[in-house]
Parts: C-alpha cells; sequence; structure tokens
C-alpha cells in the first residue's frame, strides 16, 4: 500500500500510513499461507486429530498476526502512534534512545545499546513503500530531541 499524507498539525508535520505485509508482499505472502496450511495439515495427519491441525493454526495466527492484520502508523512532533487491532501504542520521541534502519523498517528502541528486551520494549515503525520519509523524519525528531 502506498503511504498517505495528512495535513499539518499545530507542531508542525504528521505522515501518516498503514502497512499490511500480506497485500503489500503479495508473492511471498502465498508462500506463507501455504505453508501455514501445510504445518496444520502434518500436525492434524502426524498426531491423528484435526484439532491438532485447528492448535496449530491458532498458534501460527497468533505469532504471525501482524503479517496477516493492517497496521496505522503516525509519527508527529510528540512522538509515533502504531495502532493494531484498536489498540494504540504510543511512543514518546524524549523515550527513544537508539534507532535502527532494517530492509523491513525503523525499529525504535529505549535502550541506547542493543538488549534482550528490545523486542518486548521497542517498536518496529513497517515500512510501506515509504521508507526515505519514514527514515529522514525519525532521524529528525528522534535523534534530535533525544
Amino acid at each position: 500500500m502506498t503511504d498517505t499524507h495528512e495535513p499539518e498539525d499545530a507542531a508542525g508535520e504528521r505522515l501518516c500510513w498503514r502497512s499490511f505485509p500480506l497485500a503489500d508482499d503479495y508473492p511471498r505472502s502465498l508462500l506463507l499461507v501455504a505453508a501455514v496450511v501445510a504445518i496444520c495439515v502434518v500436525a492434524a495427519v502426524v498426531f491423528g486429530g484435526a484439532g491438532y491441525g485447528l492448535i496449530a493454526l491458532a498458534l501460527l495466527a497468533l505469532s504471525l498476526g501482524r503479517y496477516f492484520v493492517p497496521t496505522d502508523y503516525e509519527l508527529d512532533a510528540e512522538g509515533a502512534t502504531i495502532r493494531l487491532l484498536g489498540q494504540a501504542r504510543r511512543v514518546a520521541w524524549p523515550e527513544v534512545r537508539r534507532v535502527s534502519v532494517g530492509r523491513q523498517g525503523v525499529f525504535l528502541s529505549p535502550f541506547a545499546r542493543p538488549s534482550r528486551l528490545d523486542s518486548f520494549r521497542g517498536a518496529l515503525l513497517r515500512f510501506a513503500g515509504n521508507a526515505d520519509k519514514v527514515v529522514s523524519f525519525v532521524q529528525r525528531r528522534a535523534v534530535s530531541d533525544s
């Protein structure tokens, strides 16, 4: 999906977009769905019951949920907001101690150095064809404010 811009707010600027990996990464999505179905079928056959296939499906759906559900992102002067399944998480720029740019997105961490707690306390801003805009915005706000 493409990124969308909202009008500037009173603080100066805002960047909003939606990331939906299932739709955005279409060829690999087919492989992922096929792998999930295959794993569920194998679990049902190996363990001798359809219930085990459903358990495998539930576990895979929970672990891959961010891939199958769209996520909305909003960056503004105060911080980043991530909305997923009706839940919003806000990360204020002063809380960001480290910014890591990767292939899939920008990772905001409250720790100055990599930590085992990064995956629990940090936030990934997944790109949706807007990598340059997101990286530029985060570097202006997070790096200059922290």
